[in-house]
């Protein structure tokens, strides 16, 4: 318990960079989606297909869970483990995430209203968009460790102190997981219920 404490402090600017890289991603999709347009298109469409498919299973809610709950949780993984190629995957997962929500918050709040867009995002997005941020500000700091390890084998003074380093991070991660997981299991329980129907209501 006490390396998780000590790791939350030094994740410390690890959180603020991911948190201001998503807001970042979030004002580019709703004032400048125009020069984004083809990918957003492609995102959306591929949405569009996924949304159509859950419609015409039994019970649409609870595929819904279990579709939000895997795509959540796997992308959670694997945004944190391949950070360990410099943190650039976690970078992009976040502003690609940001462009996205930025863009359709930004249309539905022109379609329909402020109020919908919040129904829409908030129940769940209150836990989901912080598991989503904290997972890759993980990510990116495994990224930085793993520059500092490969630094440290052309500079093997200090390679036991990188190393101490990757180890209390390691420490940290299997817990760290267990929440991420946990809180996106609730979010995608909100969604697929209390989201879903404040939207259609």
């Amino acid at each position: 318990m006490n390396n998780i404490r000590i790791q939350l402090k030094l994740m410390k600017h690890y959180f603020i960079a991911a948190t201001l890289v998503f807001v970042v991603g979030m004002i580019l999709g709703a004032g400048f989606s125009d020069s984004f347009q083809t990918f957003i298109e492609t995102q959306l469409k591929a949405l569009e297909q996924l949304t159509q498919s859950m419609a015409d299973k039994p019970n649409p809610q609870w595929s819904m869970f279990w579709l939000i709950f895997w795509n959540n949780v796997l992308k959670t993984l694997l945004v944190i483990a391949l950070g360990a190629f410099f943190g650039i995957l976690p970078l992009f997962f976040l502003l690609t995430n940001g462009l996205l929500l930025g863009y359709i918050g930004a249309l539905s709040a022109h379609k329909e209203s402020l109020l919908f867009v919040l129904k829409g995002i908030v129940p769940h997005g209150i836990l989901e968009i912080p598991a989503i941020i904290i997972a890759a500000a993980f990510g990116m700091r495994l990224g930085v460790l793993m520059m500092k390890s490969l630094a440290a084998l052309i500079s093997p003074n200090r390679p036991n102190a990188y190393k101490e380093e990757l180890l209390g991070f390691a420490k940290a991660i299997g817990p760290v997981v267990i929440v991420l997981v946990v809180t996106l299991t609730v979010a995608a329980l909100i969604e697929s219920t209390f989201t879903y129907w404040l939207v259609k209501s």
